[in-house]
């Protein structure tokens, strides 16, 4: 069985208790489904991938990249690797419309918006 990471459970299970806690919400439930299926499928059947980070990732860590993305996605990707300073730190991965985003940049926007919102 393959794990989560932990973001994805986190939205996952911020998706669960929205749902769960507005009942006009539950009539969603399809509709997510079905977009969550669609995204993944599309993904799995992508060749290449973009992966943007902040500074010149070693050998070491595209491999990594490349092992976990043809786990998750049960074949080998093209990854096409790019410096984008505005990521600061972290990394981004896009195959098709599925984005993994671990960028200080969205993180730190993350939290803003948290505490500007309390």
């Amino acid at each position: 069985m393959k794990m989560l990471s932990k973001d994805a459970r986190g939205f996952i299970e911020g998706v669960a208790t929205y749902i769960r806690s507005d009942a006009r919400a539950k009539t969603m439930i399809p509709r997510v489904q079905s977009l969550l299926t669609k995204v993944t499928a599309a993904a799995k059947k992508e060749q290449s991938a973009q992966v943007k980070s902040a500074v010149t990732l070693l050998p070491a860590e595209k491999k990594r990249i490349e092992t976990l993305l043809e786990r998750f996605l049960g074949h080998a990707v093209e990854c096409h690797y790019h410096i984008d300073p505005s990521v600061v730190g972290g990394i981004k991965i896009q195959v098709a419309d599925w984005i993994v985003d671990s960028s200080l940049t969205t993180q730190v926007t993350t939290i803003a918006r948290s505490l500007s919102s309390v």
